[in-house]
C-alpha cells in the first residue's frame, strides 16, 4: 500500500507530482486534524509550516520538509517550476537548531574514505556551467561594473539576503547581523574595495533587503572605517544582474550569514567568513564568526559538494517529470537559458 502524504500548503500542492516522485507515496490535500494520512508534507521550517509540523507531532506521524533545490530555475519566483528540490525527513538544511538529513549525509561522507567520490567532478561542472540557484544574470563578467580594484586580492564581497529569510533565524542570526558584518568586513580590509551583493529577488522588487543606500549612509555616520571607505569610493552596492561565479572569481574574501552564495564562494576558492551557522559552516572550511560556533567534524570541499549535490538534492526533468542526475539537470538548465 502506498504511503498517503497530506500536503499542507497550496504552493506544495501545485508540486504534488514532485512530492509523489520523491516520496514514492500518494499525495492528497491535508485532511482536517490530519486524519487518514501517513505523513505530512510542508515547505521547510517556515512559519507557514508551523501548524503542519505541530499536527504531525500530535498525530505521531512524520513531517517531511520540502524546499527548492540549489539549482532551482532561471528566474526567481513562482512563475517557473523548480528543476530541483530537497526533501528532509529529519529537519531542513538551513535550520541549525536541530539535525537534518543533509547534516547526516555530510557526516557520512566525512567519515568515509571514498566519501569524496564525484565531488570534484560536480564542483568543476557547476563552476564551468556558471549555474547557481537562480540563473537570470545578463552580465557574465565584471568589466561592465567598472570596479576600482585591479586584483581579486584587493576586493571583498559582502552578501546580503532578503529580509525574513528563514535561513537567517535558522543560522542563529538576525537582521542586526548584516550591518555588523559589513562594518567588520570594512574594518578588517582597509583599502580594499567592498562590494555588497544584493539578492536577485530584491533586484526584481519582490523582497526587501538588509542593505540600502540609506542603511549604508547611516552606517557611515556611526562607523569611521565605513565613512573612510565611503569617502574613498571603495564601498558600493552591486545590484547589477551579474553571474554569481563572475563576482566570486573577482574577489578574495566573502562575508556572509547563511546565503547559498557563501557555499559557492568556497567552491570558487574564496576565503569565507560566516556570521551565521549556515549548512556549510562549522565543517572546517569557513572562518566562523559567531560567538558560539557549532562543532562539526572537518570535511573536504569535495565531500561536502558530493553530499549536497549528489545525495541531498533531487533533480526533476521538466518535460518527462522523472528524476535525473546532476549532469542531466545542468544540461536542461543550460538549454532553458540559451
Amino acid at each position: 500500500m502506498h504511503m498517503r502524504v497530506g500536503i499542507a500548503t497550496s504552493g506544495l500542492w501545485r508540486l504534488r507530482d514532485a512530492v509523489e516522485l520523491m516520496t514514492g507515496g500518494t499525495a492528497c490535500r491535508l485532511p482536517p486534524r490530519g486524519l487518514g494520512v501517513d505523513a505530512i508534507a510542508g515547505w521547510g521550517h517556515k512559519p507557514t509550516a508551523d501548524r503542519a509540523r505541530a499536527l504531525a507531532r500530535v498525530r505521531g506521524i512524520p513531517y517531511i520538509a520540502f524546499e527548492d533545490g540549489f539549482l532551482r530555475s532561471v528566474n526567481p519566483g513562482n512563475s517557473e517550476r523548480p528543476l530541483s528540490m530537497v526533501m528532509d525527513r529529519t529537519g531542513i538544511y538551513y535550520d541549525a537548531r536541530q539535525p537534518s538529513d543533509l547534516e547526516a549525509m555530510i557526516r557520512k561522507r566525512a567519515s568515509s574514505p571514498g566519501g569524496d567520490t564525484g565531488g570534484r567532478q560536480a564542483m568543476d561542472l557547476l563552476r564551468t556551467s556558471r549555474l547557481s540557484k537562480y540563473n537570470n544574470s545578463t552580465i557574465q563578467d565584471i568589466k561592465p561594473l567598472g570596479l576600482k580594484a585591479i586584483r581579486p586580492d584587493d576586493r571583498v564581497l559582502v552578501v546580503d539576503q532578503t529580509r525574513g529569510d528563514a535561513s537567517i533565524e535558522g543560522a542563529l542570526a538576525d537582521a542586526s547581523t548584516f550591518p555588523s558584518m559589513l562594518e567588520v568586513a570594512v574594518r578588517e580590509n582597509p583599502g580594499a574595495e567592498i562590494l555588497v551583493r544584493i539578492h536577485p529577488e530584491t533586484m526584481m522588487g519582490r523582497k526587501a533587503s538588509h542593505f540600502t543606500p540609506e542603511v549604508l549612509a547611516d552606517l557611515a555616520a556611526s562607523s569611521p572605517p565605513v565613512a573612510r571607505a565611503t569617502r574613498a569610493g571603495l564601498l558600493r552596492m552591486t545590484p547589477e544582474p551579474i553571474n554569481p561565479w563572475a563576482l566570486l572569481e573577482a574577489v578574495s574574501k566573502v562575508y556572509c550569514v547563511s546565503s547559498q552564495m557563501g557555499f559557492e564562494a568556497l567552491m570558487a576558492g574564496c576565503e569565507v567568513h560566516a556570521f551565521g551557522i549556515g549548512f556549510y559552516a562549522g565543517w572546517g572550511l569557513t572562518f566562523d564568526r559567531l560567538r558560539d560556533p557549532i562543532s562539526r567534524p572537518t570535511v573536504s570541499h569535495e565531500k561536502m559538494v558530493a553530499a549536497i549535490y549528489l545525495d541531498y538534492v533531487r533533480y526533476i526533468a521538466p518535460v518527462s517529470n522523472r528524476l535525473i542526475d546532476l549532469v542531466g539537470i545542468v544540461h536542461e538548465m543550460r538549454r532553458k537559458i540559451e
